[in-house]
Order: structure tokens, then C-alpha cells, then sequence
């Protein structure tokens, strides 16, 4: 039994935003509400690691969807499809945006598996993996700044990987 002034951890309450997401695009209702949650969360409230503002992709996106807006909204809100190579609506994704801040402000819990690995393009990049609820955010170390990649739902092929990538990182 929770203690009456204990507050919930913000880890605890994580659920989706909305009920119901259609797989192709959200109500314009809904699309206001996932850009209202980006906006709060990446420009009035920034997210920031040890002093340094985490940035996002600010180019305006050309996707359908999202088009006029930054980016990085786009990226963790849709997926690349492995067939065309565009980028798709993603309601999982889309439905845990308000899961980034809290899982990169609580790196330090013991639920948040957090390691480093070196991309291909060379950059380092940092995962914060919601393990128990397969998620992972994944930011990208820029010279002296860091930007937010991407963040989403992990798959089985993914958790293997993710699982040994934490498993060589030192901690």
C-alpha cells in the first residue's frame, strides 16, 4: 500500500496518450495534442543531460502528416518502412511521446537500462531503454551538443540486439 505522501514515480505512470490511434493518422484533435506534448517537452521544457539542452532535427518535415513542422517531431512519431523506404505513421510510437522526458530524466532508476554505442555514421549515441515496457530513446552526441534521434516501441530483433549492446557497455 502506497504511503499517502508518497507521489507515484513518473515511471509507474507511463501509459499510452490516447485510447485509440488509427494506424494510418491521428484525429486533428489528437495531432494537436502529440505536437503540444513535442512543443512542451523539447522547446518550453527542454529535456537537458548534464547541462547541455537536448536539441531535435528543426528542418520542416515534408511528410504529408507533418508537413511545416520540425523534423524531429516526424521521426518520433512515424517509422521507416524497410520496403519503401518512406516513413509511416506509427501510433505505438506516436502514443508514448510523452514517455521521452521522463525516461532520459530517470536514467538513474533502476528500470531505465542506459548505455552508449558509436554509430555507423561515427557519432555517439546514448540509449535510455525502458526496459520493462520496451522502450528506448535515443539521442545523438554532436560535437559539443546532443540531439534527439528517435525514440520507439522495441521489437524481439531489437531487444536481442539492444540486450547485448547493454550487456558490452560498461557500466
Amino acid at each position: 500500500m502506497m504511503n499517502y505522501f508518497e507521489e507515484e514515480h513518473e515511471l509507474d505512470i507511463v501509459e499510452d496518450l490516447f485510447e485509440y490511434l488509427d494506424l494510418d493518422e491521428p484525429t486533428s484533435d489528437q495531432m494537436y495534442t502529440l505536437y503540444g506534448v513535442f512543443k512542451k517537452d523539447m522547446i518550453e521544457e527542454p529535456i537537458y543531460i548534464n547541462g547541455i539542452q537536448v536539441a531535435y532535427d528543426k528542418r520542416k518535415s515534408r511528410h504529408p502528416l507533418f508537413r511545416g513542422r520540425p523534423s524531429g517531431f516526424e521521426h518520433v512519431c512515424t517509422r521507416e518502412s524497410k520496403h519503401s523506404g518512406k516513413r509511416n505513421f506509427d501510433p505505438e510510437r506516436a502514443n508514448k511521446i510523452h514517455w521521452i522526458k521522463p525516461v532520459v530524466n530517470c536514467k538513474e532508476d533502476t528500470r531505465v537500462r542506459y548505455f552508449e554505442r558509436i554509430h555507423a555514421n561515427g557519432k555517439n549515441q546514448q540509449y535510455y531503454w525502458l526496459y520493462e515496457k520496451d522502450y528506448v530513446v535515443i539521442i545523438r552526441e554532436i560535437t559539443n551538443s546532443l540531439q534527439l534521434v528517435t525514440a520507439f516501441k522495441v521489437d524481439d530483433i531489437e531487444r536481442r540486439r539492444f540486450q547485448n549492446w547493454h550487456n558490452e557497455y560498461p557500466n
